[in-house]
This record gives C-alpha cells, sequence and structure tokens, in this order.
C-alpha cells in the first residue's frame, strides 16, 4: 500500500534526487573552496553549489561563510606584507609596492575632489568611504568583492573593525542578490 502511494506520487522522484549530505561531500568543499577564490567568491560558488543541487539556503550560508574568512587576513596583513616588500633587495618589487601605495593615494584623492558635493556633502568622510565600500563589495560584478574590497581598505587604511564590518555586510549582500539570482533561474529553466 505505502509502496503505491510513492509510486503513484512525485515522494518517491523527490526522495531519490534529494540532496544526500554523506554523497555530496565532494561538492560541498567544491563550493566552500570555490568560495575563496579571488575574484570567484562566495557570490558565484552560490550559483555553482545551486546548480549542483544544493538548497539554496544552504548554498547562501556555505558561500557567505567561506568567503568571509579571507577579510581579516588581508586587513591585518597586506599592509605589513606592502612594509616587508620594501626591505627586499628586489627592485621590482619595491617599485610595485610602491605602485600600488601611490595608485591608492591617487584614487582615493580622486575619490575626495569627486564627492565633495555628492556624499561628502551629506555624511563625513569616514562614512561616506565606508558606504561607498559597503556598495562597491554589495554589487555582484567581476572585480569587487570580499578580497578587492579587503585590499582597498587595507590600502586606504580605513579602521580595520569597521572596513571589516561593512565588508562582511557587502557579502551578505552579494550573497543573497546572486542566491535569489540562482533560485530564480533554474525555476525558470
Amino acid at each position: 500500500m505505502l509502496n503505491k502511494l510513492l509510486y503513484n506520487s512525485n515522494l518517491l522522484a523527490a526522495a531519490q534526487t534529494a540532496f544526500v549530505w554523506q554523497e555530496h561531500t565532494r561538492e560541498i568543499i567544491t563550493a566552500a573552496l570555490l568560495s575563496m577564490v579571488p575574484t570567484f567568491e562566495g557570490r558565484y560558488a552560490v550559483a555553482v553549489a545551486v546548480r549542483m543541487g544544493m538548497p539554496a539556503v544552504f548554498s547562501y550560508l556555505l558561500a557567505l561563510v567561506c568567503s568571509s574568512i579571507p577579510i581579516p587576513f588581508i586587513l591585518l596583513l597586506l599592509r605589513p606584507v606592502l612594509d616587508w616588500f620594501y626591505t627586499l633587495p628586489i627592485k621590482p618589487v619595491q617599485k610595485f609596492a610602491a605602485w600600488l601605495e601611490r595608485h591608492a593615494a591617487k584614487k582615493r584623492e580622486s575619490m575626495n575632489e569627486k564627492n565633495k558635493k555628492g556624499l561628502r556633502a551629506h555624511f563625513s568622510a569616514d562614512t561616506a568611504e565606508l558606504l561607498a565600500l559597503y556598495i562597491f563589495v554589495a554589487l555582484p560584478l567581476p572585480g569587487t568583492g570580499v578580497w578587492t574590497g579587503s585590499a582597498i581598505a587595507s590600502l586606504f587604511n580605513m579602521p580595520r573593525v569597521k572596513a571589516g564590518l561593512v565588508i562582511l555586510l557587502g557579502n551578505v549582500t552579494a550573497c543573497l542578490i546572486m542566491t535569489l539570482m540562482a533560485v530564480g533561474s533554474l525555476a525558470v529553466i
């Protein structure tokens, strides 16, 4: 009787195609590692995980947690690494560190000049920079994200705790946007 009920309904088909954690460990590890890759990050790992058959909420949480792991390391270590580059006897490495800092200083100055009438008219300079950082990380576009946002915060000498929280909130938003897009695209297919 139970078999007839299962065969007559779609319950058996759903049970056979259900995501079984023990059998899909490789997919979970793949999605977790993809979440930590620069420029791929959680935003695209969510779509891959959903496409591999993982539940949307689990995919979102996995990608969010794993893609947030590099934030404190980049915020704490980028500046000391650049300072260490200056001590190396290798000229191209020293030139790269100097170029990176000059480039960051020019960008920050350019932002300050352009935004004197924009955001800076309504907010303090620190608040405007943090808001811009949030928007930068939250937009799920190539080249924006946790790694780049953390590097920008470190190069601009933003307060680490505030910048880390803003980057985390931006990552939450970006992963959520991509989860909704991935689930929506599967519904259309």
